[in-house]
């Protein structure tokens, strides 16, 4: 995981790693909605991308164990929840929004490690 103070490669590249996952949960997001219908009351789905960017599926998690699981769920990849009732709309915009936002991070990072020159 990074933080707003990292600005290493590991951090631009994770960031990128962000940006390329936003676009797998884009690309599912039919499959996504269509799995909505099973998820138990009291559960949100939580779609999942691995660290080389595969869709690995989705798991319903009871709300309440959402703080725990889904980092488990996401290991070194990405985690996605989806509350039932949500459409292709929806997921097409967040997943968007992440996207644009880890692709900012990305530019600002390569923007602050040009102004401190080499190390």
């Amino acid at each position: 995981m990074t933080f707003h103070g990292d600005y290493s490669p590991e951090a631009h590249s994770a960031a990128h790693g962000r940006a390329r996952a936003a676009q797998v949960f884009a690309d599912h997001a039919e499959l996504i909605v269509a799995a909505l219908p099973d998820v138990p009351e009291g559960h949100v789905l939580v779609a999942v991308v691995d660290e080389t960017h595969e869709f690995t599926g989705m798991h319903h998690v009871a709300r309440d164990e959402i703080a725990g699981r889904v980092p488990e769920l996401e290991g070194n990849g990405w985690a996605f929840p989806v509350s039932p009732g949500t459409d292709v709309t929806e997921i097409r915009r967040r997943t968007e929004e992440m996207g644009t936002l880890a692709r900012r991070r990305a530019e600002m990072i390569t923007r602050i490690q040009a102004r401190r020159g080499p190390a």
